[in-house]
């Protein structure tokens, strides 16, 4: 069962828009556009997003890998990786020649 969530990823000011966007697998710009436009459209918008911010539990963290504990639609978990990388020249070669 898919569970609504707030994004820790996908957030600009508390995840509502980027959560739901997930949750129902669509680009959250959309999201966030209707929800400007339902603010200028009847000013329900704001007292909506606060709701959801208040009601909509935060994307579950695992503090020790720092990973999300968010899983996908087969039942898995979903793990992002981080590879840091470094460049290192070999100037050895450079020296050689001249």
């Amino acid at each position: 069962m898919k569970k609504l969530y707030r994004s820790r990823k996908d957030s600009k000011i508390a995840g509502v828009c980027g959560g739901i966007a997930e949750y129902f697998n669509i680009d959250a710009t959309i999201i966030r556009l209707l929800a400007v436009l339902s603010i200028f459209f009847g000013g329900g918008g704001i007292i909506a997003y606060l709701i959801a911010w208040l009601i909509i539990p935060l994307e579950p963290f695992d503090e020790e890998s720092g990973i999300s504990n968010k899983k996908n639609e087969t039942g898995e978990h979903k793990h992002n990786t981080t590879i840091d990388a470094e460049i290192i020249e070999d100037t050895s070669s450079k020296e050689e020649k001249k």
